[in-house]
């Protein structure tokens, strides 16, 4: 397994170690996203970490569709790239399986404010028009409810590579800097056998 696999497979272990928390808060609390809103998604000044786009750089490398995609970016606006807004269902994301960390936690997770008291992190949506079990948990999150926290799981994501963990710039920058990395490092390995 090369470097690139390596922080791919770290990487995707902890985002499938982040989703089974969030399905057990969900289950907990009742706490979901509106079928079909994906409004938070639209948001144009979302910021990731490249690492956080690994796994989906790997994967369009061996789709070889990176000029795809590239292409796609340098076209498109401060929208992730990555989203279909066309597409029906829950999201409109068209690589959910790849979606970023905070594409995963924003609804679901919590920081702890000022006082050193844990808050959830979630849209205007949810917690008006879920507001009882919005209310319940947020009770909860600082009793015995397991949450996922938002700091938690970016150290963890720094704590796999320093540098590409802590790099943040806006979604589609992470997602070029990482389908780029990707294909540079495949490209000098394949040069190397």
């Amino acid at each position: 397994m090369n470097r690139i696999e390596k922080l791919s497979a770290e990487t995707s272990e902890l985002f499938r170690e982040l989703d089974l928390a969030i399905e057990q808060f969900q289950n907990q609390t009742g706490i979901h996203c509106k079928f079909g809103c994906g409004k938070c998604c639209l948001k144009p000044d979302i910021e990731a970490a490249v690492l956080e786009f690994i796994p989906f750089a790997l994967q369009v490398y061996r789709e070889a569709s990176g000029t795809r995609w590239l292409e796609k970016i340098s076209s498109g606006g401060s929208i992730c790239v990555i989203l279909d807004e066309q597409q029906p269902g829950q999201g409109h994301c068209s690589q959910y399986l790849y979606r970023g960390m905070i594409c995963r936690l924003f609804g679901y997770s919590a920081r702890r404010n000022k006082y050193e008291k844990k808050e959830l992190v979630t849209c205007q949506i949810i917690k008006t028009e879920l507001s009882e079990q919005y209310n319940r948990a947020s009770d909860g999150i600082n009793s015995a409810l397991e949450v996922p926290m938002i700091t938690d799981y970016y150290a963890r994501l720094k704590s796999i590579d320093p540098d590409l963990g802590s790099r943040f710039m806006p979604v589609n920058a992470a997602i070029k800097s990482a389908i780029e990395l990707v294909e540079t490092f495949m490209a000098y390995s394949q040069q190397e056998q």
